[in-house]
């Protein structure tokens, strides 16, 4: 229900207790000055936060004796030996079995990989928290999901961004923060994230420091390890192939075999028959706007997707605000009919003050004697 202010009609009450409809995040102390609008930044922790087990119930929660010494030896790899809050927050049966099975159930050699993929996490937290906004470079972004629940990472070249001194940090946190966004967006039974790399707009004289394609590469190996199901490079030019050679010697066999060189029209069937029609049109409008003269940049990063589970929570935050509303104004129509005939001074009077009790009646009639009079 954050994000959802009360009903005006409790606003009356406030006198006899805190003022309603304030937010809980922060907002200015004076009532006037708050306008119900979400804080700078939340639309990232929309889809950078999720509910994770809290510090300490992690290990509890791995049944599978495999599962806990992988991760007890991975905790050993760590500076000082020891998992962090937000590092062991992340350690679900899930997200551990990618690395055990990965290592054909060895957890020694699932551990290594799994300690270099927290280490990385504890590294970027304030990103993929939603913590700390990156400076968004490129038009990099979580564009669509399938009917399948696969969420498809979209980004064009046109829009790419050269990396130097100055942006190579902005550019990495970019790709976390989408990455983390794409991991969070995946439905139950998805097999992963579909990456759709558009080629149009390239430019070798962009692409010649290597740096992002590195973090990008590790990324996949370590902390986002087999979220990729499918990866499209759609229409590249005889130039890519520069970047290719950089980029192919550092990827497993089996993430090579995901790669497709796809044309435009190739790529949008290939999503249709994954995805369904419905976000196949979502990606083939935005790829060719991107061949226009304006372009597509995006305006939602790193994720364009609203997350049903929010779209659920607020719906229910209105439900049951509605219901106690209709409470409200049920318990409340009995005292309309006091309230008018109550004194001036009894409707302005706060439940604070004492209650004015009117006359009795021998007093404001007098005695028989003084009528007789």
């Amino acid at each position: 229900m954050a994000g959802l202010g009360f009903p005006t009609l409790l606003n009356p009450l406030s006198c006899c207790s805190v003022r309603c409809g304030r937010p809980e995040w922060g907002a200015s102390s004076k009532d006037d000055e708050w306008d119900g609008l979400e804080p700078a930044g939340s639309a990232l922790k929309r889809h950078c936060r999720k509910p994770t087990p809290a510090a300490g119930l992690a290990p509890a929660l791995l049944q599978d004796p495999g599962h806990m010494e992988t991760l007890r030896l991975a905790e050993q790899l760590l500076p000082n030996g020891l998992l962090t809050r937000w590092q062991r927050s992340w350690c679900t049966p899930e997200n551990v079995n990618r690395y055990y099975s990965g290592r054909g159930g060895n957890p020694a050699d699932a551990a290594g990989i799994l300690a270099k993929a927290l280490q990385w996490r504890e590294e970027y937290r304030e990103v993929l928290s939603g913590e700390r906004e990156p400076r968004w470079q490129t038009d990099l972004r979580v564009l669509a999901r399938g009917d399948d629940g696969c969420p498809i990472i979209y980004g064009c070249f046109r829009f790419n961004v050269p990396a130097t001194a100055a942006t190579t940090t902005h550019i990495v946190e970019h790709m976390a923060a989408v990455m983390e966004a794409a991991s969070r967006a995946r439905r139950p039974g998805a097999t992963g994230a579909d990456n759709i790399m558009d080629c149009h707009g390239y430019r070798v004289a962009d692409n010649l420091n290597p740096a992002p394609m590195l973090a990008l590469m590790k990324m996949a190996a370590q902390p986002y390890r087999d979220g990729l199901r499918t990866a499209m490079i759609v229409d590249a030019p005889r130039s890519f192939s520069l970047l290719w050679r950089v980029a192919a010697p550092l990827l497993s066999e089996k993430t090579r075999n995901k790669i497709r060189f796809v044309s435009k029209a190739e790529a949008v069937e290939l999503i249709a028959s994954q995805s369904g029609e419905k976000t196949s049109a979502i990606v083939d409008r935005v790829m060719s706007l991107n061949r226009e003269a304006e372009g597509c940049r995006g305006s939602s990063f790193p994720s364009e997707l609203r997350d049903d589970d929010e779209d659920a929570e607020e719906e229910e935050g209105r439900v049951i605000l509605r219901s106690l509303s209709r409470k409200l104004t049920r318990d409340l129509s009995g005292v309309k009919s006091v309230v008018r005939e109550s004194s001036l001074e009894s409707r302005l009077g706060c439940c604070r003050r004492r209650r004015i009790v009117p006359p009795s009646s021998t007093s404001s009639h007098g005695s028989g004697k003084e009528h007789a009079n």
